[in-house]
């Protein structure tokens, strides 16, 4: 269909400094504003140490299929057929904890013109396309649902580039060039029938939420997502699993073994029957492999209802590569954490990247971050140490997580609607309905990473600019954290918060190498701006200009923003993406943008990666 461009003459803003990173859609959209009859945990002291123990969840694990990647896209997949629906049946919503609704209070970030960095320093940047929407419908001849937003998961490594969005995944090296035969729907990794059977209309599981990484010290790649289960005739039942998949050589072509977590209970420590395993992400260290998930209750329609905690999910890495399929891993370890602080909340695992060695200290130590989801209004964070992690890779894992909260500068939940110009919308026009505005998400934390001493992290929040209006800005926290005496401190070593009056910046998230050069990537938006891929680089704590690597060409088009699964607020990215290269300290970024390409009926949605080398 034709398309109409619009370029924006905007390449680079001035950044605006202050102070010294859900589940995947399909049959929903908006933003929830959570009942306030609830109880609300009360807020901890800045200081505070707890700590927690784990139990052993071994007997929900099982092995699954060892899939050979290069050999199932060898040959394309032929399309079967037009029957049946365009969307999963189960309703996955921004899921969140019931939090205290209340003004969101003023709080003006400050025009701090940054220095103008050098030209030279910002010469090398590049990028491509990565995963569309219509790559990842028409992924398994087309036995896939409409999904949306684009939940975004990003490893680099050896000369290539994993990127799995939604329900699929493909292969590039680092100029673009697809690696692998086509486009591979998720559900054939982890060996599932196809999300739907076209010829027949059967319904079968819907994975989602991925997120992958590449460990330059097993040299392995490894991807994880969950689902809720469901008959095949689409009725969502009272069961959920969560998928990983391990390469078993260095090349991401080649085979994985899958490991199937039945997370229905994951043997229901706190009596609060079946759950989803939503939101999850991960992290490795030398011992272990840990994922952190917010777990929401499942009632008795098979519908998400109530906000449980966070469950971190412990594993032996040695356990996962050696037993190259065949056999789950033994003892793994589960921290069920309920939700009575406000910080129980995506508590994000810090990605250690190449180069920096993992924190051997007290028998090796993993290191995580969490933001206060309690009222609209926040100025802590918790940092927490998951420490004695060697323990895993012996008969008897005797695992500690510590935790302890830290002041921070504020940061707000967004309550505003993000506005983007008007433009080439044939899903709306069909229906006589203008663009819509856009999800601004929460404040949860969207990335986290632990280099130098330092351990990063990045939400999104509300402010105003200098005019008042309110904005969506980017935060970002670097905290230092300590364990001594077998207690866990943790000081600000550098905050601020990233925007521009008249844009938005959505679904932040960081990468720096070991040098302590990196960036930070995040979705531009507003009144002026189609939705396109921006970023700041990031030199020790001097944030750069924020610069923009591909601009937008047309308004989001997606299902999401219109009846019936919205009032005219479309879904955004959850989350966006940042690593690092092994082979040359680069940066990689991805986020979710709109271009003028080839699209499918229902939505437009686009993702690109940008290569950043400081």
């Amino acid at each position: 269909m034709p398309m109409r461009l619009f370029m924006s003459h905007m390449k680079t803003i001035n950044s605006l400094a202050y102070g010294s990173r859900t589940a995947r859609l399909t049959l929903f959209a908006g933003v929830f504003l959570l009942p306030l009859s609830l109880l609300f945990p009360q807020g901890t002291q800045p200081g505070a140490a707890t700590d927690y123990t784990s139990v052993d969840i071994t007997n929900t694990i099982t092995a699954g299929p060892v899939i050979n990647v290069k050999q199932i896209t060898s040959s394309s997949t032929a399309p079967t057929g037009g029957a049946g629906r365009e969307f999963h049946p189960n309703r996955f919503p921004r899921l969140r904890p019931p939090i205290q609704e209340s003004p969101v209070e003023p709080d003006q970030i400050t025009a701090t013109p940054l220095a103008e960095l050098p030209d030279a320093a910002h010469a090398f940047f590049r990028g491509f396309t990565g995963l569309t929407h219509r790559d990842q419908r028409l992924a398994n001849g087309g036995n896939q649902f409409s999904h949306e937003p684009p939940d975004e998961g990003l490893a680099v490594g050896n000369g290539f580039v994993l990127q799995a969005v939604n329900s699929a995944l493909n292969i590039y090296d680092t100029n673009g060039v697809v690696q692998i035969g086509r486009p591979l729907a998720l559900t054939e990794l982890f060996g599932l029938p196809p999300e739907i059977n076209r010829t027949t209309g059967e319904i079968n599981t819907s994975v989602g939420d991925p997120i992958c990484l590449f460990d330059p010290e097993t040299q392995r790649w490894f991807v994880v997502a969950w689902a809720q289960l469901n008959t095949t005739a689409g009725v969502p039942l009272r069961k959920s699993r969560l998928f990983l998949a391990v390469s078993q050589t260095s090349d991401p072509r080649e085979s994985y073994s899958v490991y199937i977590f039945n997370t229905t209970r994951a043997d229901d420590p706190d009596q609060q029957g079946p759950r989803v395993p939503d939101f999850p992400h991960f992290a490795v260290d030398r011992y272990g492999l840990y994922i952190s998930t917010n777990e929401f209750k499942i009632d008795a329609n098979g519908n998400l209802d109530g906000f449980i905690g966070v469950a971190i999910t412990a594993i032996s890495k040695n356990a996962l590569i050696t037993g190259n399929g065949g056999r789950p891993p033994r003892r793994v370890q589960r921290f069920a954490l309920p939700f009575t602080t406000g910080f129980e909340f995506t508590i994000w695992p810090a990605y250690i990247p190449p180069g920096q060695s993992p924190v051997l200290t007290n028998h090796g130590t993993q290191y995580f971050v969490s933001s206060e989801s309690v009222r609209f209004n926040e100025n802590q964070a918790a940092v927490w140490a998951l420490v004695n992690t060697s323990s895993l890779d012996t008969p008897n894992p005797n695992l500690r997580l510590k935790q302890v909260i830290v002041q921070t500068r504020q940061y707000h939940f967004p309550r505003l609607t993000v506005t983007q110009p008007d433009g080439f919308h044939p899903l709306g026009a069909s229906m006589n309905l203008p663009v819509p505005s856009l999800d601004p998400g929460d404040f949860r934390i969207l990335s986290a990473e632990f280099v130098g001493g330092h351990l990063w992290a990045t939400l999104n929040s509300q402010m105003n600019d200098g005019s008042g209006n309110p904005i969506e800005t980017a935060v970002y926290f670097a905290f230092t954290p300590q364990i001594t005496n077998g207690t866990l401190t943790a000081s600000v070593f550098t905050q601020g918060a990233v925007g521009n009056p008249g844009v938005h910046l959505l679904n932040p998230a960081i990468a720096l190498n070991t040098d302590e050069n990196g960036a930070m990537v995040f979705t531009l938006v507003g009144p002026d701006n189609y939705p396109s891929s921006a970023f700041v680089s990031i030199r020790s704590t001097t944030v750069s200009p924020i610069h923009i690597s591909r601009e937008g060409n047309e308004p989001e088009d997606g299902f999401t923003g219109y009846p019936p699964f919205s009032n005219g607020v479309a879904r955004w990215g959850d989350y966006s993406a940042a690593t690092i290269d092994n082979s040359d300290n680069t940066i990689w970024i991805g986020t979710e943008y709109i271009p003028d390409i080839a699209r499918t009926q229902f939505a437009n949605w686009a993702t690109y990666l940008t290569r950043w080398s400081p």
